[in-house]
Formats: C-alpha cells, sequence, structure tokens
C-alpha cells in the first residue's frame, strides 16, 4: 500500500513539474510558428513569425504573432541576428512551415536552405516547405490570418485541407524533398503559396474587421524542381493530374465539357492509376491506365440520363478529358526537361537491367519517351435520374 502511494506522490510531481515548466517555457522561449528564406544580393533575408502570448482572460490590442526578420551571409548567421532582436531564447522546435523564395529556388537552388533544415538540431523532420509564387516568404509571414490566430496556422490547415478534399496539393517535408532532388529517376514538386490582392491592405489588424478580405493568401499550383532548382510552375488542373498518376489522389473535383457551352463535375471516390515501363526499339515505353470512380455531382447537360447509353456518354466524355489533361502533363513535363512524375523510377524497377544502360542519360532519354495512356471512368451514383436540366 505504501508503494503505491509512494507511486502516485511521485507521478503527482512530476506533473506539476511538468506544467511549471510549460509556464516557464511561455515566458523565457519565443516559439517560431512560421520560417521564411528569401534571397538578397549577398546572402540570405530570415524572416520569423513568432507567437506572442497573452495572459489568460486578459483583453488586448496586441497581435497573436510578431514578425522579426535580419539579413545575414549564411541562414544560421541572419537567425542568430533575429535572436538579438527578442527578449526570449528563439526556439525552433514549433516551426510548422518553412516558405522560401521563388527568386532563390530559381537562381540558387533549395539545396542550403534544406541542408539547414536537416541539420539544424531539434528542427522537427515533418516541417511543411512551400515556394513563393510572386512574392517574398517577409511579405507571406506579415499578412493576418482572418480565421486562425496564428496565420501560419491557416497556411498549414489550407495545406492540409486540400490534400484531402481537392487534390492540387500535397505536404512535402525536407527528408522526401532532398530525397527527390538526389534521385536520377524522379525531379521534386513543391506547393506553392501566392497572394490574392495587395499586401499593404493586410498588414494591420484593421484588415480583419471587413467581411469579405481583400488580400489573402492562397495555394497556387506546384513549382517544379530540376535538380535543387525552380525550371516552372503546374496550375492547379495539371497538379491534381499530377497526384492522379502518382496514385495519391485521395478526394478530388473534375469536371468535364459536354458541349460548347455546357460541362458536368464528379466528385472522385476513388482513383488508381498503374505505370508499367519498358525498353521498346532502344527508347522508353509506359503503360498508363487510369481508373476513376466517382459520384455524378452536378449536371449541365441538355440530356435525360435515365437513358442508359446517355448515362454511358458522360463517362466516355470524362474518360477523353482526363486522359486529355495527363498528356498535357507529359508534354509540360517533357518541355521543362523534368521528369517530376518519376518515369524514371518505373523503369528503374520495372527493367532494371536496361536501366543501368541509360541511368546517366535518362533527362535525353525521357524527351524520347512514348505512351500509351488508356482512362477508364465508372460514375457510380447518377443521383436523381427524374431531375431534366
Amino acid at each position: 500500500m505504501k508503494k503505491i502511494v509512494i507511486v502516485f506522490i511521485i507521478f503527482f510531481i512530476f506533473i506539476f513539474s511538468l506544467g511549471n515548466l510549460s509556464i516557464n517555457e511561455l515566458n523565457e522561449n519565443a516559439f517560431v510558428y512560421g520560417l521564411g528564406v528569401d534571397k538578397t544580393k549577398d546572402g540570405y533575408r530570415v524572416s520569423m513569425q513568432i507567437v506572442n502570448p497573452h495572459p489568460l482572460n486578459t483583453p488586448t490590442d496586441k497581435p497573436s504573432v510578431v514578425v522579426y526578420e535580419d539579413e545575414a551571409r549564411s541562414i544560421g548567421k541572419a537567425i542568430e541576428l533575429v535572436s538579438k532582436k527578442t527578449p526570449r531564447e528563439l526556439n525552433l522546435s514549433q516551426i510548422r512551415v518553412v516558405l522560401i523564395d521563388d527568386h532563390l529556388a530559381k537562381k540558387q537552388g533549395m539545396n542550403d536552405v534544406l541542408n539547414y533544415l536537416l541539420r539544424k538540431s531539434g528542427l522537427s523532420s515533418t516541417v511543411d516547405v512551400l515556394v513563393m509564387n510572386n512574392m517574398k516568404a517577409f511579405d507571406a509571414l506579415r499578412i493576418f490570418s482572418a480565421m486562425e490566430e496564428i496565420p501560419t496556422n491557416e497556411i498549414l490547415k489550407t495545406v492540409i485541407n486540400t490534400e484531402e478534399n481537392w487534390g492540387s496539393h500535397q505536404r512535402v517535408f525536407p527528408p522526401q524533398l532532398k530525397a527527390e532532388i538526389l534521385s536520377t529517376g524522379k525531379e521534386a514538386t513543391v506547393p506553392t503559396l501566392s497572394i490574392s490582392g495587395k499586401i499593404k491592405s493586410a498588414e494591420k489588424k484593421e484588415s480583419l474587421e471587413q467581411l469579405a478580405p481583400k488580400t489573402y493568401l492562397q495555394l497556387s499550383g506546384l513549382t517544379v524542381l530540376s535538380g535543387d532548382k525552380k525550371v516552372g510552375w503546374l496550375n492547379d488542373k495539371l497538379s491534381r493530374g499530377y497526384y492522379l498518376l502518382k496514385g495519391k489522389l485521395k478526394s478530388s473535383y473534375f469536371t468535364s465539357p459536354c458541349s460548347k457551352s455546357e460541362e458536368f463535375g464528379l466528385t472522385i471516390i476513388k482513383a488508381k492509376t498503374n505505370i508499367k515501363g519498358s525498353m521498346v526499339d532502344g527508347s522508353p515505353f509506359f503503360n498508363i491506365r487510369t481508373k476513376i470512380v466517382g459520384d455524378l455531382e452536378e449536371l449541365n447537360c441538355n440530356m435525360d440520363i435515365s437513358n442508359p447509353s446517355n448515362a454511358k456518354s458522360l463517362e466516355k466524355k470524362m474518360e477523353k478529358e482526363v486522359k486529355k489533361q495527363i498528356v498535357q502533363l507529359i508534354k509540360k513535363s517533357q518541355n521543362l526537361h523534368s521528369d517530376f512524375i518519376g518515369f524514371g523510377d518505373v523503369l528503374r524497377v520495372d527493367d532494371k537491367s536496361e536501366w543501368k544502360k541509360i541511368d546517366e542519360r535518362w533527362k535525353q532519354a525521357y524527351l524520347e519517351s512514348k505512351f500509351d495512356i488508356k482512362v477508364k471512368v465508372i460514375i457510380r451514383n447518377y443521383g436523381d435520374t427524374n431531375l431534366t436540366s
């Protein structure tokens, strides 16, 4: 009995000490939630979105976060300079999002930033990496969020929501991104963040008093890399096609025309793609088989879908549209000289002996590749077939 009492006493002391520790951490640490890296003439500008804790049940006009920034020839030195601007010790363990300047990604490459993130002790390996589009990372971190106390959380939750429900973006972490950069059989893609509206109108808390914000951050396609450098960009439609080919599309919404002025839409319930590679007459050859199962969500077409032949025609039209998008994606990939879809990896697995003969010249061999694409669409549910258009 005494042993049980002693165990409970130790347990409560431990819990109490943890509680005091968390209080001390809030008072003594500056928790960084968002990290931005921009390219300067001589090095880097590093910006940090830091949580600004408020006493409970105490009204305040202070923002929930503050943003500090500084410049140096190295990322670590810039962070050291930022640390001299805050009375609390910088804590990088809570970083959720890293934003990278697209100019840096295009001109210098992303290796230096990734190497820092991977080497820095205490930094989570599941930090989301995004590339900016036509704006600086520093500016993005200064924009107030209409729906989240901490703006960085809105960026992260938007990526997660899009991954689960729309399929045009998925989370990318530093270890995964570095591995794809080093791979000879697949190039990397990174979610892209852009701004809608003018930056200055969203830098003040007063901007949140509007029911319809004039300025906000939004996901905008994918940045395409060759090696560690940006070589292009995919819009949302092509980004969704990319995840379809990769077999990573969880849910999405596809539309297809049924005439010049009419279209219908499917909510995708299940999508699966199988890619097989081989060498045919000295050139890489790939069989792509895609199967999509969805529910008819919207029908703006002048047709009676209670007629089985009309219902079947919708599947055929969607198959044609999806195949068209896949062809566009592959052409875009070849035009950018970036095998971000990963056909090289497919060939390496399916025909290892032939892959060894061309792996060192894969970038050129990829441009000569040929494809056989077949798409199967099954509409599982047509809804109320008594509805007329």
